[in-house]
């Protein structure tokens, strides 16, 4: 590759990261913002409307439905957001085991339904100072957790 090559390559390489790291407004995020994050991964995303009239996104990862959930909106822009997956076991769990998930694992707060079938969440703050960058970082943790949740539950 020529030094003209490199120097161009390098260029749009810092451009790209500049794009990726565009601010968001003060407010939040939409939900629009977060079904372009999750489709730059590779994932589907489908915007919809929770009981409220409040956006939420469903999408899914190694082979398991999830919803982003947003909190606190105002004109399309939402204060917060919460990843949740749910799973119906046969036999749920056990407290014992879904508060062993809790003290060991930082990211991922689990809980057991009415019927003791789990559930992780996962709640991101996009209040200030938030950016498209930030959005991606917390697909990539939910992609961490989801997986491990998924091996630890029975």
């Amino acid at each position: 590759m020529t030094m003209w090559a490199k120097t161009v390559f390098a260029a749009a390489m810092l451009a790209a990261s500049f794009v990726q790291a565009a601010p968001l407004p003060i407010g939040g995020v939409t939900a629009e913002e977060v079904a372009t994050a999750l489709r730059d991964k590779g994932y589907r995303a489908e915007i919809g409307e929770d009981e409220e009239g409040d956006p939420q996104v469903s999408s899914a990862l190694d082979g398991s439905n999830f919803t982003i959930w947003f909190y606190n909106c105002t004109s399309g822009r939402c204060v917060s957001i919460q990843f949740v997956s749910g799973f119906d076991l046969d036999d749920g769990m056990s407290y014992q085991q879904i508060n062993t998930w809790n003290s060991e694992h930082r990211f991922g707060r689990g809980y057991l339904d009415d019927e003791m079938d789990p559930f992780v969440e996962y709640d991101v703050d996009f209040e200030v100072g938030g950016t498209t960058e930030a959005i991606g970082n917390a697909i990539d943790v939910w992609a961490a957790v989801l997986p491990a949740f998924k091996r630890f539950i029975p």
